[in-house]
């Protein structure tokens, strides 16, 4: 196989279907993988890749103890490479996963307002605005380079994510605290969310500095990823508005199956209502 050649053309496939940048660099990292692994295996052209291949790269990803949420998504990138290559007789099915009846992982208030108070108390104050920004919007950590010094003076953004547009408010404190805070710190147009070359501040450097503020206040780090904070926002709204189509509609959501899981209860919340039952 002619790898660059096929992997340029690949990427500019993917470029042409309008996918996001992020969703681009996971389907080419694992068609990356996908022909290393065949490489391995002496299988040098497309042509000559079977289905038991494939079913065996499957099995090559589950053999790391990754989540099969996570192998499912591999898998579906594999999928994509293999319907470009023209070998649909090919693609393979995804592992089936049991339904979760409860939400794991979610970030509790105290927990939050823990990692905030390390965040500013450790001279953070970026990160710090980074969390109560996701938390108060719920948008995902990719789309902080929306929001904009401009954006402030109107109180809203606007989000293009996913071939989906909608627009996310901010409240009046929390634009009013970052009108300060861009000011502290020479902001004056354009993202306010930055990391190094001016360029809108990256998922991973979000992440790895979460990991830290929870490894640093005793919060598991399972719970300290940039989705946390969008969950925390998605589960206090049910609670307090109930209003599943709407919640859907911030959330950017194509389907209400999708936001129906934060009407179920937490782990946490299940846990405690078996242990109060009483015989």
């Amino acid at each position: 196989m002619k790898d660059t050649k096929e992997l340029t053309a690949y990427r500019n496939n993917l470029f042409q279907r309008e996918l996001s940048e992020g969703t681009i660099n996971i389907y080419m990292r694992q068609a990356e993988r996908l022909l290393a692994y065949l490489r391995q295996r002496e299988v040098t052209e497309t042509a000559e890749i079977t289905k038991e291949h494939i079913i065996a790269y499957k099995q090559y990803l589950l053999s790391f103890g990754q989540k099969k949420a996570t192998v499912n998504l591999h898998i579906v990138a594999v999928n994509s490479y293999l319907k470009y290559a023209g070998r649909e007789d090919c693609i393979i099915k995804t592992e089936r996963i049991q339904k979760n009846g409860c939400l794991e992982n979610i970030l509790s208030r105290e927990e939050y307002q823990r990692m905030l108070d390390y965040a500013r108390e450790s001279g953070h104050e970026k990160y710090y605005f980074i969390m109560k920004v996701l938390s108060f919007t719920g948008i995902r950590v990719s789309e902080l380079s929306f929001l904009t010094v401009e954006a402030l003076c109107i109180g809203k953004f606007t989000v293009d994510n996913k071939g989906k547009t909608r627009a996310v408010y901010l409240p009046e404190g929390l634009a009013a605290d970052l009108k300060d805070y861009c000011n502290a710190n020479a902001i004056s147009f354009g993202v306010i969310f930055r990391g190094n070359r001016q360029r809108p501040i990256s998922r991973n450097a979000v992440y790895q500095m979460l990991i830290h503020f929870a490894d640093m206040v005793g919060i598991d780090k399972e719970k300290a990823h940039p989705h946390s904070f969008r969950h925390l926002f998605a589960v206090t709204y049910m609670k307090q508005y109930a209003d599943l189509t709407e919640l859907a509609d911030i959330l950017g959501h194509s389907s209400l199956e999708t936001t129906r899981i934060y009407t179920a209860t937490t782990v946490e919340e299940r846990r405690r209502r078996l242990e109060s039952l009483d015989f």
